[in-house]
């Protein structure tokens, strides 16, 4: 078995919470308030400038180039698509920026990036982009009645995004060894919770109102 495939196999169950988040199944029963979205990507898009730092560091601990044309490739793809992205639909819907990392989602995320090597960094990342793609995949298949939230939606659903997906998952297969399996596997545990706190994080507002 492949690295990859055992870290996702050991973390079966709570990948699959994340998957059944409310958020997901919201989304895929096309009931996501519009309240709850708009909050998620201010949270998200405060997240991307973070990434443009984690996927740095990976940069800079790639050992030869062709991981670096790969990771300089996501920092292009991050710094002047994504963001952009996130400029427009922020002035056009009128969302506020979030508060310095609310979820504490990024500092986590960016712990992992500053304290460990490529392949932990990859596993990070691969946590995050193997989720959404998996559900987004179900969910773009079915009705989804706010525009901006289509888009989304199909944002992570297509071939450019599966192909990051599962470049990662390839990288860690190449990158990676049998012996990092047990500390692999608890970073994808750890993103995976944390991904599940985030996603949570806008109806936690709702919540507290």
């Amino acid at each position: 078995m492949l690295l990859s495939d055992k870290i996702l196999a050991a973390n079966e169950t709570v990948l699959n919470d994340m998957l059944t988040h409310r958020f997901v199944t919201d989304i895929c029963a096309d009931r996501l308030e519009r309240d709850v979205f708009h909050r998620y990507l201010a949270y998200e898009g405060q997240f991307v400038e973070t990434a443009i730092s984690i996927f740095a560091h990976a940069v800079a601990c790639a050992p030869d180039i062709t991981a670096q044309r790969w990771l300089i490739g996501v920092l292009d793809a991050l710094a002047n698509t994504q963001v952009s992205y996130f400029e427009e639909v922020f002035t056009r819907l009128n969302i506020p920026p979030a508060p310095e990392d609310t979820t504490g989602f990024g500092s986590g995320m960016l712990d992992i990036a500053r304290t460990g090597a490529l392949v932990d960094i990859l596993t990070a990342m691969f946590a995050a982009e193997w989720m959404y793609w998996t559900w987004c995949r179900t969910a773009a298949a079915g009705v989804i009645s706010d525009p901006d939230l289509r888009a989304w939606v199909d944002l992570h659903a297509q071939p450019e995004f599966a192909a990051q997906a599962l470049w990662l998952k390839q990288a860690i297969d190449t990158y990676g060894d049998e012996s990092d399996a047990e500390r692999l596997s608890a970073i994808f545990d750890r993103v995976t919770r944390l991904e599940i706190a985030f996603h949570s994080a806008a109806y936690d507002v709702l919540a507290s109102d």
